[in-house]
């Protein structure tokens, strides 16, 4: 097996990243859950997949407004300057078209812990979820 295939998946599910978020990267699938986007997209802010981010956001995220090509180049530029190192789920819910994540992240940006922790909102657009909005507050990784 190739050192690729073994590669634990950058969402911290402790899957392989083939089995895990690869497959949402690639376009082939769609997570099925607002976790699985959530992950997928923490996952995808290590890796520097810029174009995954924006095609993720719903109508409404504020980021919308940009142009796409310019804040998929941005945003695949943070994986250059932080360190992603853990991904903790507190809770997830779905009601309908509508779903929150509640998770903590644990984030460096040269070497200043800047981890947090977000209330995420996610919607149904069209079959697929995206990330409308999150209220980030200080890293939590215990709350409930």
């Amino acid at each position: 097996m190739s050192a690729a295939r073994k590669r634990e998946c950058a969402c911290h599910s402790g899957k392989a990243y083939t089995a895990c978020c690869k497959p949402y990267h690639d376009g082939v699938a769609l997570p099925p859950t607002p976790e699985a986007l959530m992950r997928s997209r923490y996952a995808a802010f290590a890796l520097g997949l810029g174009p995954y981010l924006v095609q993720t956001l719903a109508e409404g995220h504020a980021d919308t407004g940009m142009a796409p090509g310019a804040l998929a180049l941005e945003l695949s530029r943070v994986k250059d300057r932080r360190r992603f190192l853990g991904l903790t789920v507190h809770s997830s819910a779905e009601d309908g078209d509508v779903g929150e994540v509640h998770f903590s992240a644990r984030v460096f940006e040269k070497g200043a812990d800047i981890s947090f922790s977000e209330r995420s909102t996610f919607v149904r657009e069209e079959g697929a979820w995206r990330y409308l909005s999150g209220e980030m507050g200080p890293y939590a990784p215990a709350e409930g």
